[in-house]
Protein backbone atom coordinates (compact mmCIF):
# COMPACT_ATOMS: atom_id res chain seq x y z
CA UNK A 1 0.00 0.00 0.00
CA UNK A 2 1.48 3.65 -0.99
CA UNK A 3 1.53 6.44 1.38
CA UNK A 4 -1.08 9.13 1.36
CA UNK A 5 -0.24 12.69 2.30
CA UNK A 6 -3.44 15.36 3.39
CA UNK A 7 -3.09 18.17 4.82
CA UNK A 8 -4.95 18.76 8.46
CA UNK A 9 -7.36 21.75 8.97
CA UNK A 10 -6.67 23.96 12.20
CA UNK A 11 -10.09 22.98 13.64
CA UNK A 12 -9.16 19.16 13.48
CA UNK A 13 -5.82 19.72 15.00
CA UNK A 14 -7.27 18.78 18.65
CA UNK A 15 -8.74 16.00 18.08
CA UNK A 16 -6.27 14.18 15.46
CA UNK A 17 -3.70 14.43 17.85
CA UNK A 18 -5.79 13.21 20.46
CA UNK A 19 -6.75 10.15 18.65
CA UNK A 20 -3.01 9.91 17.45
CA UNK A 21 -1.57 9.06 20.99
CA UNK A 22 -3.76 6.71 21.66
CA UNK A 23 -3.23 4.75 18.24
CA UNK A 24 0.74 5.08 18.73
CA UNK A 25 1.75 4.97 22.28
CA UNK A 26 5.36 3.00 22.51
CA UNK A 27 5.66 4.14 18.77
CA UNK A 28 9.31 5.42 18.13
CA UNK A 29 9.96 9.07 16.79
CA UNK A 30 12.35 11.07 15.18
CA UNK A 31 12.32 14.71 15.15
CA UNK A 32 14.36 16.81 12.49
CA UNK A 33 13.93 20.39 12.10
CA UNK A 34 15.11 22.39 9.59
CA UNK A 35 15.32 26.24 9.00
CA UNK A 36 17.52 28.71 7.00
CA UNK A 37 19.40 30.03 9.79
CA UNK A 38 20.20 25.90 11.45
CA UNK A 39 19.58 23.88 8.27
CA UNK A 40 18.64 20.65 9.09
CA UNK A 41 19.10 19.24 12.92
CA UNK A 42 17.90 16.21 14.01
CA UNK A 43 16.43 16.68 17.44
CA UNK A 44 15.02 13.51 18.48
CA UNK A 45 16.11 9.86 17.53
CA UNK A 46 14.34 6.61 17.45
CA UNK A 47 12.43 7.92 21.62
CA UNK A 48 9.52 6.19 22.20
CA UNK A 49 6.31 8.16 21.78
CA UNK A 50 4.90 9.35 24.83
CA UNK A 51 2.18 11.71 23.69
CA UNK A 52 1.55 14.46 21.31
CA UNK A 53 -1.17 17.00 21.44
CA UNK A 54 -1.92 20.45 20.48
CA UNK A 55 -2.99 23.07 22.46
CA UNK A 56 -5.35 26.19 20.80
CA UNK A 57 -4.85 28.68 24.13
CA UNK A 58 -1.24 28.98 23.46
CA UNK A 59 -0.62 27.35 19.76
CA UNK A 60 1.64 24.93 20.77
CA UNK A 61 1.91 21.47 19.08
CA UNK A 62 3.95 19.44 21.64
CA UNK A 63 5.52 16.10 21.53
CA UNK A 64 6.63 14.15 23.98
CA UNK A 65 8.79 11.07 24.25
CA UNK A 66 10.83 8.93 26.31
CA UNK A 67 9.51 8.14 30.19
CA UNK A 68 9.22 4.50 29.50
CA UNK A 69 10.79 1.89 31.41
CA UNK A 70 14.64 1.86 32.81
CA UNK A 71 16.27 2.05 29.23
CA UNK A 72 14.02 5.30 28.56
CA UNK A 73 13.56 7.32 32.12
CA UNK A 74 13.59 10.67 31.37
CA UNK A 75 10.14 12.42 29.13
CA UNK A 76 11.70 14.98 26.58
CA UNK A 77 9.53 17.32 25.24
CA UNK A 78 9.60 18.79 21.92
CA UNK A 79 7.58 22.41 21.12
CA UNK A 80 6.47 23.86 18.33
CA UNK A 81 5.19 27.21 18.48
CA UNK A 82 2.10 28.71 16.55
CA UNK A 83 1.96 25.81 13.91
CA UNK A 84 0.70 27.18 10.39
CA UNK A 85 0.60 23.94 8.13
CA UNK A 86 0.31 20.50 9.15
CA UNK A 87 0.94 17.53 6.55
CA UNK A 88 0.47 13.76 7.47
CA UNK A 89 1.44 10.73 5.75
CA UNK A 90 -0.37 7.75 6.39
CA UNK A 91 0.64 4.44 5.42
CA UNK A 92 -1.30 1.38 6.59
CA UNK A 93 -3.06 1.82 10.00
CA UNK A 94 -1.64 4.93 10.91
CA UNK A 95 0.84 8.35 10.22
CA UNK A 96 4.23 7.42 9.22
CA UNK A 97 5.29 11.19 9.41
CA UNK A 98 4.16 14.49 10.12
CA UNK A 99 5.47 17.46 8.70
CA UNK A 100 4.77 20.72 11.03
CA UNK A 101 5.55 24.64 9.45
CA UNK A 102 5.50 27.07 12.12
CA UNK A 103 4.90 30.92 11.85
CA UNK A 104 9.12 31.76 11.79
CA UNK A 105 9.37 29.12 8.67
CA UNK A 106 10.87 26.27 10.34
CA UNK A 107 9.74 22.76 9.32
CA UNK A 108 9.41 19.76 11.45
CA UNK A 109 9.49 16.45 10.03
CA UNK A 110 8.26 13.88 12.69
CA UNK A 111 8.47 10.35 11.45
CA UNK A 112 6.88 7.37 13.62
CA UNK A 113 8.69 3.97 13.18
CA UNK A 114 7.20 0.54 14.80
CA UNK A 115 9.97 -0.77 16.97
CA UNK A 116 11.84 -3.31 16.31
CA UNK A 117 12.42 -5.87 18.70
CA UNK A 118 15.63 -5.16 19.90
CA UNK A 119 14.28 -1.40 20.64
CA UNK A 120 11.24 -2.79 22.13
Amino acid sequence: MSPTTQQLEAEEWVEYFDSLTERTAGTLVTIEVMSEQLGAQTDVERLPLQTIGYDPKESILEIAVGGRGLRYPVVLRHFISSPQEINVEEEGSGPSALLVSDASGARTLIRLFAPTALEA
